[in-house]
């Protein structure tokens, strides 16, 4: 008898509680109606924008990423924007708490007009700044040491330091010692300590060695901040008016903020601030040889040389890892495994969860902004989340495999 009071009492809490989930189940549906795919608009902004069916993109696919992120409120995505044979395909934009360069803004409503952080993207635009500039030959080699652009600190300039050079710069081989492994809110986070020096230029300068230069890879914002120095001097510009003017303006973007003040300059490592349509340019500069509307922007060759692999990571973490895993001149390089085969990504990394994902062998290009900044756990498969789960496997025509970067 007590067995099957027992038994009884169970099977009445199961039921009730079924009819709960049912409930509200039904109150989310109401609450939360399944979202639709839409074709982006046409803006002012020179973005031809087509319906994703057109280019061999499901939309139903795509409509189930914009369902998803919604649900799921606490990844923390503010925008997402697909491109797809030259044209936008995609474009969802997500309300969610933001900052602006680490100071709060509280839950922001995000549209295309909103400005985001781009965190360490802003390094990937120092990389085309300084392949614009070696172009035009105002930067005569790569190979050339750091330490013959700044005069000023003639102690620097030692035979051991004058073997780290801009290509070392560049790939984050340089040797030093620098810990960015903490928390950007750790005062032991070099790149913060640099921030609040008093010359930033020297502090990134005179860190001691921990390797020899170009045996090993040590993520370092410094480096960046060094480079912006270089093309300032290199181009007799400061960095804004040389980003202005080689690079956004060209693009047709008008609307940029470049925060942070470290003895006069901007914070070359992360202080860029853009809309997110803006940054999908920038990105399909990437997808289309350095060209924007037929007009040359960065030179074709080091949009293949920046974003290749020059240095090889062992394995990617994670469990979606091809073992294909490297670092270019501040771009990261991936090879993703699909249904079809290895799917190329050449990746621009910021704090937070942004990203841009350009997928040559795809034709497409992936731009993300998110506010999970400082977030380094399971935050950081978001980005590859979207990638596997919703737009590769969405992309129906037109697919292509291998990892020729690598």
């Amino acid at each position: 008898m007590v067995l099957r009071n027992i038994v009884n009492t169970m099977r009445n809490l199961a039921c009730l509680f079924a009819a709960v989930v049912l409930a509200a189940s039904a109150t989310l549906t109401q609450q939360s109606p399944a979202a639709r795919y839409q074709t982006p608009p046409a803006r002012d902004d020179a973005w031809q924008t087509a319906n994703a069916d057109s280019l061999g993109v499901d939309s139903v696919r795509l409509a189930a990423l914009t369902q998803s992120i919604r649900s799921w409120p606490e990844l923390g995505v503010h925008a997402i924007l697909i491109e797809r044979n030259g044209r936008l395909i995609y474009e969802e934009y997500f309300d969610g708490f933001d900052e602006r360069w680490g100071q709060p803004l509280g839950r922001v409503t995000m549209t295309a007009d909103s400005k985001h952080d781009l965190r360490s993207i802003t390094k990937s635009v120092v990389s085309a700044l300084v392949g614009i500039a070696h172009g035009e030959g105002k930067i005569q080699s790569l190979d050339q040491p750091l330490t013959r652009w700044f005069p000023e600190y003639a102690d620097l300039d030692t035979l051991e330091r004058r073997r780290v050079t801009l290509r070392h710069a560049l790939s984050m081989t340089s040797g030093f010692d620098w810990n960015e492994d903490v928390s950007y809110n750790d005062p032991r986070n070099d790149e913060i300590r640099m921030t609040r020096d008093s010359q930033p230029l020297r502090y990134a300068l005179a860190r001691p060695f921990v390797v020899e230069p170009g045996s090993d890879f040590k993520y370092n914002g410094g480096l960046t901040q060094v480079l912006a120095a270089v093309l300032e001097r290199a181009s007799k510009m400061s960095l804004e008016d040389y980003a202005r003017t080689k690079l956004f303006e060209p693009l047709g973007i008008t609307d940029v903020e470049w925060v942070g003040s470290l003895a006069g300059m901007p914070a070359a490592a992360s202080g860029l601030r853009m809309r997110a349509r803006d940054l999908a340019k920038f990105g399909s500069l990437y997808l289309n040889g350095g060209k924007w509307k037929g007009k040359q922007v960065i030179p074709a060759d080091w949009v293949d040389l920046s974003t290749r692999r020059h240095f090889k990571f062992r394995s990617q973490p994670g469990p979606n890892s091809s073992g294909q895993f490297g670092y270019g001149f501040f771009w990261w390089y991936s090879c993703y495994p699909s249904t079809a085969g290895l799917v190329e990504a050449r990746t621009a990394v910021g704090n937070g969860q942004q990203r841009i994902f350009v997928l040559p062998t795809l034709n497409t290009v992936v731009t993300i902004f998110g506010g999970r900044y400082n977030d380094f756990t399971t935050g950081n498969t978001l980005g590859r989340r979207i990638l596997l789960d919703h737009v590769i496997p969405a992309v129906k025509t037109g697919v292509q495999t291998g990892c020729p970067g690598a």
